[in-house]
């Protein structure tokens, strides 16, 4: 069970999304788990296989660091793998059982929600979704378009409505709220407890949509920042594309490393003519790095290779390379490594070839100075790049990243 806030202790599985068996990739949906403040989808970091479940859909009181999965790659030996032993350690996972809770029913009047026998979007709200549509009185949660698996409705979905001013307000369940009576009907205190607080008012509304949009705007807060720091270029993505897809043995982190290497002897970072390079993967506090030895003189075959068994077997150094290649989103401002330059290699996607670009341009200027000269042109050439950007420090970076930007414009010549 992942610490999903510095202050969560344990939380409950709301729903898998692979089954056991199920291969899947990295950035794949995993589950989703309940905390008692809301629902958060988790990610998966790696390729893999979801081997065994540990903790079912339902489980609830899941002790943080508690074993709710078994995860592997293909290929993987389980057999020294104590499955059984690590199903009866986890006892307090057990899915609650629905007949020793007692629900006293909903007022009819307090908000229109879609009917629980509906098992698509509107059919399995989480509980952080029914605290939105309730605590912001929407009386048209029916409207409220999913974007989770099978279209479910996520909590992000109920603030996008919100800030997108579709949702109609239910002014009378609103006046309810404000002015709800201190007791209780008897039949609802037998039932269950008083709340030591009353419902949600106008500030617990506001709070509650600070909550949800804080961890958004401090990672673009974060991503600022570090642009901030960064010399950025970008490359044509087509040619490495071509290559790792004709050899499922190699990867784009193995062509980035091996550029990097042979940049770095070309333009030297640091100070005191560390050459090392290294890559990073999340950890639980800050990216654990491991060193790749000898990365400017072995082939890029080899550097797949031994990329995957260091994330495997490798401790994380404690001398930290020159140059540490990281993915999108590993590092932080808060976290980034003094001394070291950080190599970020971005995903591809599709921007106006320069062809384009350039024939739109020159038509603009063309009907600016003395009237348009001919068809407008369409620009609809687009060609593939990905974005690799030097963090750090070091006055030599802009150097040091267009060199890397001629090696892996040029693939091919990595190979050996």
């Amino acid at each position: 069970m992942p610490a999903l806030s510095p202050t969560m202790t344990e939380g409950g599985i709301a729903r898998w999304e692979k089954k056991e068996g199920e291969s899947f990739s990295a950035g794949d949906l995993l589950l989703q788990i309940e905390t008692d403040k809301a629902q958060m989808d988790v990610e998966a970091q790696d390729d893999g296989v979801l081997v065994k479940i540990l903790a079912p859909d339902g489980s609830q009181n899941v002790a943080v660091n508690t074993p709710i999965a078994i995860l592997a790659e293909e290929g993987d030996d389980l057999a020294g793998i104590d499955i059984a032993g690590l199903s009866a350690a986890k006892g307090a996972a057990a899915p609650a059982k629905a007949e020793s809770v007692h629900v006293a029913p909903a007022p009819k009047t307090v908000v229109s929600e879609p009917k629980s026998e509906d098992n698509s979007a509107h059919g399995q709200l989480s509980p952080a979704v029914t605290f939105a549509i309730h605590a912001n009185h929407i009386a048209n949660a029916s409207e409220i378009a999913g974007s989770g698996p099978k279209g479910r409705i996520l909590k992000g979905d109920v603030i996008q409505f919100l800030k997108d001013g579709k949702a109609v307000i239910d002014k009378e369940a609103s006046a309810k709220h404000a002015a709800a009576p201190a007791a209780a009907p008897a039949a609802v205190a037998k039932s269950q407890p008083a709340p030591s607080a009353a419902r949600p008012s106008a500030d617990a509304e506001t709070a509650f949509l600070v909550q949800s949009l804080e961890s958004s705007v401090l990672r673009r807060l974060g991503e600022l920042e570090l642009a901030k720091r960064s010399t950025t270029v970008q490359i044509p993505a087509d040619k490495l594309a071509k290559l790792v897809k004709a050899n499922r043995a190699l990867s784009d982190t193995a062509f980035a490393l091996r550029a990097a290497a042979l940049a770095l002897h070309q333009v030297p970072l640091a100070k005191d003519g560390n050459t090392r390079v290294g890559i990073a993967v999340e950890g639980s506090k800050a990216p654990a790095v491991f060193e790749i030895a000898d990365a400017s003189t072995t082939s890029v075959l080899e550097l797949a290779a031994r990329i995957k068994d260091a994330q495997r077997n490798a401790a994380p150094v404690s001398s930290l390379p020159a140059v540490i290649l990281a993915a999108e989103g590993v590092y932080s401002p808060a976290v980034l490594p003094s001394g070291s330059t950080v190599l970020v290699v971005g995903k591809p996607h599709a921007v106006v070839s320069s062809a384009g670009a350039n024939a739109a341009l020159d038509y603009a200027l063309n009907e600016l100075v003395g009237g348009a000269n001919g068809p407008k042109p369409v620009v609809s050439s687009l060609e593939s790049v990905f974005d690799v950007s030097a963090v750090g420090e070091s006055p030599a970076n802009a150097a040091f990243v267009g060199k890397v930007k001629g090696f892996l414009s040029n693939p091919e010549l990595l190979m050996f």
